[in-house]
């Protein structure tokens, strides 16, 4: 199936999301959409959907003509979409989560589900993405990349002929990935059609028959994805060259001891964390690495007091620190980006102005001071690079990666003693990356401590100072340096 657009536009409000955007997805292959965040990505993605109707523009499907008014009406003609953020209704099991669109044809007469055929047929859907994830699972003992596999799992359900995935990717750990690439291998070889939009270029050029780069809602070009390299790819989604690297260069460290702004003592969190012990450093990049599940989420819950301590205890800048709850953490310095950001990091129908300074709102005696606030959002817009239209701007029009600057500059907003980063550049553009990367490094050169856990082994080794991998809950490794480490010296030490 043969997916054409011509000349789409659109725009929301003053904001230009896509103008003269044309793509074709090719059938039988994997194509995939490239660009800078706000660059209009998940837009296209969403209009060929129909998610979202373009302003202008036609679209073709097989050489008929294709105008979906609504997701439901594109999925009646053969194309489905997996949404960048998580969608999964809590108050439902696994298997209705996987059958949520079509439950009607799993009931018998008077409504009642047929519920056994129904958990068989959704496990057999995810058996064929390959995770490991029974249906009989509580859906509240899933984590973020778990909840994305069952997404994808109920876009296959309906055995679509061609697949859109926005940034499917961004939640998984690496062998999830790994799963999910082969998946669209082996649905591409079965004549499904499949666009997908990825911020790692490994995943694209490893999956990638075809891409297309867009850059500011425009369209850049499409090429072969066997016939351009990587640093060209970067070149043309963000006007710069980016081949000198994208880490900054770890600090030349004294042989001195650094004061210690947090000690932890034979932690134990929830089922996850069961007994971890370890330090950060006034001015240090502490790394955390381990499979999902291993702790590093549980110890982040239990620093910011959003889980109990089962065991151990924690000292802040050499004074006891009893978590309590997160609000009691941020005013004692210690501020936390969540793996979440659309459920825990920032309330997108709230402005980016009120997000960047919820945690520690601006006052001028019992008043809320809006004049400062718009002083420090419009700092922090312009020190991140937050693409939006004005700091009065809804959150929900921004694109993904800019509500995950939105989220880290909440964090910066209250100048903290120790930063919590879970996954900082999840959803996030390389030449976004390059600008946190450094914004990172320099908070850290300013005395900063910052403890950095991601599924992104290259970010994990190119930005840590010292890293600790995780495993089943304890320590299983710690390195001291990162200097010549390679990943598989890390994975290693995880499974």
């Amino acid at each position: 199936m043969t997916l054409l657009a011509s000349h789409l536009y659109k725009q929301f409000g003053p904001t230009r999301a896509a103008s003269d955007v044309s793509i074709t997805l090719r059938a039988g292959t994997v194509h995939a959409i490239v660009g800078e965040n706000g660059a209009g990505k998940s837009t296209t993605l969403r209009m060929l959907a129909g998610a979202v109707r373009p302003d202008s523009g036609h679209m073709t499907l097989d050489d008929a003509p294709y105008a979906p008014q609504s997701i439901v009406e594109a999925a009646a003609r053969g194309v489905a979409l997996v949404h960048q953020e998580i969608t999964i209704n809590r108050s439902l099991n696994i298997a209705e989560n996987v059958f949520i669109g079509n439950l009607r044809s799993h009931a018998r007469v008077f409504g009642i589900m047929k519920r056994r055929r129904m958990a068989e047929l959704a496990q057999a859907v995810l058996d064929r993405i390959g995770v490991k994830i029974s249906v009989s699972t509580n859906i509240d003992r899933l984590n973020l990349g778990e909840l994305k596999c069952i997404e994808i799992a109920r876009a296959i359900s309906s055995n679509p002929k061609t697949l859109l995935l926005d940034e499917s990717t961004a939640y998984l750990d690496h062998r999830e990935v790994d799963a999910v690439l082969t998946v669209m291998q082996e649905l591409k070889s079965q004549g499904m059609t499949i666009g997908f939009v990825s911020h790692h270029l490994s995943e694209v050029l490893a999956a990638a028959d075809d891409l297309t780069i867009l850059k500011d809602g425009q369209f850049v070009g499409s090429f072969a994805a066997s016939e351009i390299e990587a640093n060209e790819i970067h070149r043309l989604m963000v006007g710069r060259d980016l081949s000198h690297g994208t880490y900054p260069p770890h600090p030349q460290r004294a042989d001195i001891q650094v004061p210690i702004v947090l000690q932890a003592k034979q932690l134990a969190v929830g089922r996850e964390l069961n007994d971890i012990s370890l330090t950060v450093g006034r001015g240090e990049i502490l790394g955390l690495a381990g499979l999902k599940g291993a702790g590093a989420e549980a110890l982040f819950a239990g620093i910011v007091g959003d889980e109990p301590l089962r065991q151990g205890s924690l000292d802040m800048n050499d004074a006891p620190y009893p978590p309590s709850n997160p609000r009691s953490a941020w005013q004692r310095g210690i501020a936390h980006l969540p793996g979440d950001r659309g459920n825990e990091g920032l309330i997108a129908g709230f402005s980016v102005l009120d997000n960047l300074v919820m945690a520690r709102p601006p006052t001028r005696g019992p008043f809320f001071d809006r004049s400062r606030a718009r002083t420090i959002s419009n700092d922090l817009i312009k020190q991140i690079g937050i693409r939006t239209a004005s700091a009065d701007s809804p959150c929900r029009s921004l694109s993904g990666g800019n509500m995950q600057k939105v989220v880290l500059g909440k964090c910066l907003a209250v100048q903290p003693a120790l930063l919590l980063l879970n996954n900082p550049t999840r959803g996030v553009d390389v030449g976004a990356r390059v600008e946190i990367y450094r914004l990172i490094r320099q908070k850290a050169a300013e005395g900063l401590a910052i403890i950095l856990s991601s599924e992104d082994m290259p970010e994990l080794i190119g930005m840590s100072d010292r890293l600790i991998v995780l495993r089943q809950g304890v320590v299983a490794h710690e390195f001291a340096s990162v200097s010549g480490i390679e990943e598989h010296d890390v994975v290693q030490y995880m499974t």
